[in-house]
């Protein structure tokens, strides 16, 4: 193991600061990346269940697509003209892809059926997502912006020796909560029929 001389000039500090950097990441940067990262680990888990759970609700979408043909076919079913802005956000996000697409129809019960099994798989997946949400441990993560908060300035000062430049730029991060967790991951837009 090699021993290091430290002397009080600059020129020695910054000799120091060069081979530390080196050869390890300073802790205040450690410490971000890890609070960046389990987060996204948490998300990436929720995500994983999230596509699962979509699996009946992505068919549907796709099978009612390509029976519609195009989503004004759809119209005379649809509560009001938004509707159509609601499943074609359906289709941009969840970009069903069918193996064997049924051919289009101009059939109004074959599409209203379609539409309310997709309503159906749209609401039974929404009911199951808002009681998972609430079962996701955030602790950790929380854990992990605690710490942060506390420590990423004093490191970051030890590091740069400053105290000014530690605290520039730094905001804490507020505790990772339900309503967060599901600002990431919302629940789907479900379309409206029409009162018929």
């Amino acid at each position: 193991m090699m021993e290091f001389v430290l002397l009080g000039g600059d020129q020695d500090r910054r000799e120091e600061n060069e081979l530390a950097s080196l050869f390890d990441t300073p802790a205040y940067m450690r410490r971000a990346k890890g609070v960046e990262e389990a987060l996204e680990q948490l998300l990436a888990r929720c995500r994983q269940q999230r596509e699962q759970w979509l699996l009946m609700a992505r068919l549907r979408l796709g099978q009612l697509h390509a029976l519609a043909g195009d989503w004004m076919a759809l119209r005379p079913l649809l509560a009001d003209d938004e509707q159509i802005t609601v499943l074609e956000w359906l289709r941009q996000h969840l970009a069903p892809k069918l193996r064997l697409p049924p051919a289009a129809t101009k059939s109004q019960r074959v599409l209203r059926r379609a539409l309310r099994e997709l309503i159906e798989s749209l609401e039974r997946f929404n009911v199951k997502w808002r009681e998972y949400l609430p079962k996701v441990d955030l602790k950790a993560v929380n854990d992990l912006r605690d710490g942060y908060n506390r420590y990423y300035v004093l490191e970051k000062a030890c590091a740069l020796r400053s105290d000014l430049l530690a605290r520039h730029g730094f905001t804490p991060l507020p505790p990772f909560d339900l309503r967060a967790l599901e600002a990431q991951l919302p629940p789907l837009p479900v379309p409206c029929l029409a009162d018929k």
